[in-house]
């Protein structure tokens, strides 16, 4: 049960530092309130009602559509996590970020429903060559476990589990280094 102590950490980081980002900002949205490194990181205040990184811009009925979304992604997930047996740590781990992240930022989407259903960000890296920035995303801490989460989650999936993609088994290692020392005693190189 240590994952939902995970999960739980991670949304209440994420919700305290929204309120506390929008209080220092005094609900402002553009403000920024503190530069953490001039020039790369800044927490600026803002209210993004677009989606992930502007995708949704025009989109009409988008609140509706987030949240519906985010419900039925967050149900078929806890529906996994009661189904699925034997997860292992690492897909446990993985899991709990990605619901913490989702649902922190559903929440947002609910509570701000009345005024655009926006999620509040504030977290901005500035990575800019030649006066142009190439990353002008700013985002939160919800934002962040949902992608270290779904990283996790797809390393997991070619790597790690033990019905992964790209997983060698101990076994096929082995026999491959024996039929390496065979061809080298039978006068093969090696």
């Amino acid at each position: 049960m240590w994952y939902v102590v995970i999960f739980i950490a991670v949304l209440l980081v994420d919700q305290v530092t929204k309120i506390l980002c929008a209080y220092f900002a005094g609900g402002v949205e553009g403000t920024t309130v503190l530069k953490v490194i001039d020039g790369f990181l800044e927490i600026t205040y803002v209210e993004n009602t677009d989606g992930m990184m502007g995708l949704f811009d025009n989109l009409k009925g988008r609140e509706f559509i987030f949240l519906i979304t985010t419900s039925l992604i967050l149900i078929g997930l806890f529906l996994y996590l009661g189904l699925s047996k034997n997860r292992g740590k690492w897909r446990n781990f993985t899991m709990a970020l990605i619901l913490a992240g989702a649902f922190g930022n559903f929440i947002d989407r609910i509570v701000n429903f009345s005024q655009g259903a926006y999620v509040r960000d504030m977290i901005h890296t500035i990575i800019s060559f030649g006066g142009r920035e190439f990353f002008p995303f700013i985002f939160n801490v919800a934002d962040m476990a949902l992608v270290v989460g779904a990283i996790m989650l797809l390393l997991d999936l070619l790597f790690i589990d033990k019905d992964a993609i790209f997983k060698f088994k101990k076994k096929d290692v082995q026999k491959a280094d024996e039929n390496a020392d065979k061809t080298t005693a039978d006068g093969g190189v090696n």
